[in-house]
């Protein structure tokens, strides 16, 4: 009894610190975006441009990799040695595979052919033919309303440890500052309160002015925050849950 209690409180104790393993983001922009991540003393900095030209065009972003692979193949050496002109032996051999194929293919040998079995449907054109265009707009809101709620619940467990941003408005033009001003602290100001209502921040600055005298705008930005195992599991428990039950009332 007392080995089967040592067990689980070992087991226990390393689910706990694999839970609590974090990962310290690092992001600042200063004419420029500079991040990192670091998890305990491992510490790699991350293109953030690659990632999100990735996110945002995936399409473009394979084409790119698939030249660049295909460049690196062109310039490597070819060091493969000319092997010796077998042509007769090579011309037997596929006379010998001609006559196999050939007899495979022959309803006459092969009398027991097996009938072609139709292609596969793909998820969509199956929920088509059940359920018709309302099965894909079901389909379409539950992974909505699932997005919505992995996004809100990495939201409000993201702990954010300090966040500044700063933003002087210029460009030469009065007029043209002033709705410029006028436009960011309408779309800035909303966000800033999600963020400090709905999240776990430690520090947070800003700085948001306009500057007629300057001839063009000036943005920096740093983020450091903390994203952990714990909450990265109960993101996709909370999504997972939330597109089963959906999935179960709309059949």
């Amino acid at each position: 009894m007392k080995v089967f209690l040592i067990i689980l409180a070992v087991i226990v104790f390393l689910i706990a610190v694999i839970l609590s393993l974090s990962a310290e983001a690092t992001i600042i922009y200063d004419n420029g975006w500079h991040t990192s991540v670091q998890i305990l003393f491992i510490k790699k900095d991350v293109e953030l441009s690659k990632i999100l030209n990735f996110v945002l065009f995936p399409e473009k972003a394979g084409k790119e990799a698939a030249e660049k692979k295909k460049q690196k193949k062109e310039q490597k050496p070819d060091n493969t040695q000319k092997q010796p002109d077998n042509t007769d032996i090579v011309q037997e051999t596929q006379e010998n595979t001609d006559e196999i194929k050939a007899d495979a293919t022959n309803p006459a040998v092969n009398s027991e052919a097996q009938p072609q079995q139709p292609p596969k449907k793909n998820i969509i054109q199956k929920i088509i033919d059940e359920d018709g265009i309302v099965g894909i707009m079901l389909l379409v809101s539950n992974l909505l309303e699932t997005v919505n709620t992995a996004v809100v619940t990495l939201f409000r467990g993201l702990h954010i440890y300090s966040l500044y941003v700063k933003m002087i408005i210029g460009g030469g033009d009065a007029d043209e500052i002033a709705r410029s001003y006028g436009n960011i602290c309408g779309m800035y100001y909303p966000i800033k309160g999600i963020i400090l209502n709905g999240m776990k921040v430690d520090q947070y600055d800003d700085y948001i002015q306009p500057d007629f005298l300057a001839t063009h705008n000036e943005y920096e930005f740093q983020l450091i925050a903390s994203l952990n195992v714990a909450l990265i599991l109960k993101v996709g428990l909370k999504a997972g849950k939330t597109f089963l039950i959906n999935l179960i009332k709309n059949r």
